[in-house]
């Protein structure tokens, strides 16, 4: 447990309107408080400006929370022996990177996309008839293709070779 810090008390001092001014200015630019900036200059003489200020830590947050989340439904997957998606770790990076985009350029993240739109984008299909099959290999998404030969529909992973087994390769029934 952290220690609590003992409160001395108050030191008040008075300013001029221009000091004010030039004071707000200098905290502003740091990302702090008047009260707070003028703090730290009294006790260490120094300001380094705060990398990430009160709303940019507060829109960022639920974006954190959320890779959280996602972070831990994928290991206790994998803890229990199951496998995790390429995809789906793909996906936890991009967010990573939305976080970053976030932090060091204040570039607000996308909205996400709903499972509609992301399978959408991945088939290529204005509108899905039906929700396309996923590879347990790899976590792709698979695209219906016709077989001439065979006369009917089937799913296939955009991954699938003869080579690399276990990608998926299904019939439409």
């Amino acid at each position: 447990m952290a220690e609590e810090k003992k409160v001395r008390g108050q030191i008040h001092f008075r300013i001029t309107p221009e000091e004010a001014a030039i004071i707000e200015q200098k905290a502003e630019a740091v990302n702090l408080s008047p009260t707070m900036y003028a703090k730290k200059m009294a006790v260490l003489g120094k300001v380094k400006p705060q990398v990430i200020g009160k709303e940019l830590g507060q829109a960022m947050l639920p974006h954190i929370s959320h890779m959280g989340s996602n972070i831990n439904q994928l290991a206790k997957r994998a803890n229990e022996g199951g496998t995790v998606a390429a995809a789906e770790l793909a996906e936890v990076k991009a967010e990573f990177e939305q976080l970053w985009d976030l932090v060091l350029y204040g570039k607000k993240p996308k909205p996400r996309k709903s499972k509609e739109e992301k399978l959408e984008e991945a088939t290529g299909q204005t509108r899905l008839e039906e929700i396309p099959e996923t590879c347990p290999m790899c976590g792709g998404v698979a695209i219906r293709k016709h077989s001439d030969k065979q006369n009917k529909d089937y799913w296939i992973c955009p991954n699938y070779s003869k080579e690399e087994k276990g990608h998926l390769f299904k019939w439409v029934e």
